[in-house]
């Protein structure tokens, strides 16, 4: 079961991903930006060393699909990690698109997770 600490540490993560997404981009450019690949994959790390195992295992069922934060999970892995053709040491990513997923996860979450537990009893 997961606590309410867990829940605020991996929220503080995603808040972290997105400063390091505003303020820490090597380049910005009409809402893209080129931040450097290792910045991002520690956060990624941490958020995934901190995630609930039931949420986890619901993102791989079809049921998890259902949940807006899992929708969004996904969606925002694959967005920011859009290498850049140019140098394989930065993503390039839409600011714009991560900055709503992150507040989708975020704003569903805590619910999201109590409803995966659940939901593998």
């Amino acid at each position: 079961m997961a606590d309410i600490e867990e829940i605020e540490q991996l929220k503080e993560y995603f808040k972290k991903l997105q400063r390091i997404l505003m303020f820490e981009a090597e380049f910005s450019f009409f809402g893209q930006k080129l931040v450097k690949k290792s910045k991002i994959d520690d956060v990624l790390c941490c958020i995934l060393a901190v995630l609930p195992n039931s949420y986890k295992m619901i993102m791989k069922t079809k049921e998890g699909q259902k949940y807006p934060s899992v929708l969004a999970y996904n969606l925002l892995f694959k967005a920011i990690k859009q290498k850049f053709i140019f140098n394989p040491n930065v993503y390039l990513v839409s600011f714009d698109n991560i900055n709503s997923y992150i507040n989708t996860i975020t704003r569903d979450l805590e619910k999201d997770i109590q409803r995966a537990e659940k939901y593998l009893k």
